[in-house]
């Protein structure tokens, strides 16, 4: 009987609950029956319990191996930048513009024109533009309804979740 999902389990429970009391059998009969067939549910749940905890462990080593993994990107990515640089720095100074080889060229290329903003509040307004971020402060609208108060448009929601210690 172990092969049976948990939500069938769950099912075939909720029936025989429902079976028992439109039987109007007496309270302790219902309580021994259910009390059998949750023995199935309990074990199920524990295997999926153990198997929620595995995967958060898993998760843990993959948000840990993500990090790193990160890390060692960044890492290249400023050597690539440092190395670039210094490349382009050292070309400069002895005026050489271009390197070839059989696999690839290197070359010192201008680059397209690009604006540097000295002091922001000198330019003149026909290139500015004005952006306005309203944004909702959630959690204090929470904090007032918690307190009673009614705020039109929002509302309080309870959720479950579930707890493996």
């Amino acid at each position: 009987m172990m092969n049976k999902p948990l939500y069938k389990l769950a099912d075939e429970y909720l029936a025989i609950a429902k079976a028992m009391v439109d039987q109007e059998l007496p309270d302790e009969v219902i309580a021994d029956t259910l009390e059998g067939a949750s023995g199935e549910i309990e074990e199920k749940a524990w295997n999926v319990a153990a198997m929620i905890l595995q995967f958060e462990g898993e998760t843990d080593m993959v948000r840990a191996a993500e990090k790193r993994m990160t890390a060692r990107r960044k890492s290249l990515e400023n050597r690539v930048e440092w190395m670039r640089q210094y490349l382009l720095s050292n070309l400069l100074v002895t005026g050489i513009s271009e390197v070839s080889s059989p696999e690839f060229v290197v070359k010192v290329c201008d680059c397209p024109p690009r604006a540097v903003l000295d002091d922001e509040d000198a330019i003149p307004n026909t290139f500015k533009v004005e952006e306005t971020i309203i944004s909702v402060r959630k959690d204090e609208v929470r904090k007032a309804m918690l307190d009673g108060e009614i705020i039109p448009g929002a509302h309080l929601e309870r959720g479950q979740r579930l707890s493996i210690k």
